[in-house]
């Protein structure tokens, strides 16, 4: 399933539109439309790669207001 989101592809650049690939939804997992989306201050130190082991292109922000578009059913 591919997404779109905003990714940081170097520690020098500035987030901007990117395409991910997110695994199918398992039956354990709630399938969220994202609505809006906040960047903290742990976002900024992980883009500007301050920790060890940031990886790049890096998709941040996992403060998330959404709405729930599947949950399983046990």
């Amino acid at each position: 399933m591919q997404t779109k989101a905003y990714a940081a592809k170097t520690a020098k650049a500035p987030l901007a539109p990117h395409t991910i690939e997110r695994r199918a939804v398992g039956p354990n997992d709630v399938e969220i439309d994202i609505l809006y989306c906040g960047v903290c201050h742990s976002d900024l130190h992980t883009v500007r790669a301050e920790w060890p082991g940031i990886q790049f292109p890096s998709v941040v922000g996992h403060e998330i207001i959404g709405r729930a578009r599947s949950v399983p059913m046990s």
